[in-house]
């Protein structure tokens, strides 16, 4: 009898166990069934909260971003990349390809090598024909009667906008810098290459269209007149100072430009 109540109260107790365990187990999977539940909605909640997050940060980033660059096109604007000389390594290049084609067509007239080199632009490095197609057709037949010439006028060139750049911080369009750059310019190729030369080029870079109005809005005309002028002007101090250094050069066009009886031009401030 007392094996008897024994096995029955090792049973029972077993049994309680069992159920006890069973439901200590479904109480810690219903926790952990309400945990992934909540861990799921905090999910939810700092995916919606990072995407509404990285919607603001984009949006500010794109007017970050387009305030500089639109400041940037206004002063692009204001720019005129016409007398800004090419790398002088790639010049020299676009000078020696015009000399091998007149070593190899001494017949060829300026217009046959224009044609020439512009119908075989393929077999050309393309920064060169950049080079040349950013030229007037006035320069281009100037580059290939002067080879050795218009070397010098790319390197006054490139004078000029560094010259320009130092005293100015920007190579301007129809404003005073506009003006002293031309004036460098003229009086360096003058210092090169002598007056008439500096004449010859310096007015073959004007020769192009002049409809319409540049992005100052003045027009082109008034833009080509007072390049023209200023030009003339230059080559006159060239003239008279060809002893001077680039940087001496330099002083003697910007103390002209600030005088009060300069005979510099510009169309606006």
């Amino acid at each position: 009898m007392a094996v008897i109540q024994y096995c029955h109260s090792f049973f029972e107790n077993a049994s309680m166990g069992i159920i006890t365990q069973g439901i200590e187990k479904i109480t810690c999977r219903w926790d952990s069934t309400l945990n992934v539940v909540k861990y799921n909605h905090n999910m939810r909640s700092e995916v919606y909260s990072m995407k509404k997050l990285f919607k603001v940060f984009s949006l500010m980033l794109v007017v970050i971003m387009a305030f500089p660059f639109s400041v940037m096109a206004s002063e692009n604007d204001q720019q005129r990349s016409d007398l800004i000389g090419a790398e002088e390594g790639d010049f020299e290049k676009l000078i020696a390809e015009i000399q091998r084609i007149k070593a190899a067509h001494p017949d060829y007239s300026e217009e046959m090598i224009m044609s020439f080199l512009e119908a075989n632009h393929q077999d050309v490095e393309r920064g060169i024909i950049d080079i040349w197609n950013a030229l007037t057709d006035s320069e281009k037949k100037l580059c290939i009667r002067y080879p050795f010439d218009a070397l010098k006028v790319n390197k006054a060139k490139n004078i000029a906008t560094s010259q320009t750049e130092a005293k100015f911080g920007t190579n301007g369009l129809g404003n005073r810098s506009d003006a002293f750059r031309h004036g460098i310019w003229n009086a360096e190729m003058t210092v090169l290459i002598g007056k008439e030369r500096a004449e010859l080029f310096a007015t073959a870079h004007e020769d192009k269209d002049v409809t319409g109005t540049e992005s100052d809005g003045y027009p082109k005309t008034a833009h080509r007149d007072m390049d023209l002028h200023n030009n003339k002007v230059g080559r006159e101090i060239g003239e008279k100072n060809k002893e001077a250094s680039e940087s001496e050069m330099a002083d003697i066009i910007y103390q002209e430009i600030y005088s009060a009886t300069t005979s510099f031009i510009w169309l606006h401030e």
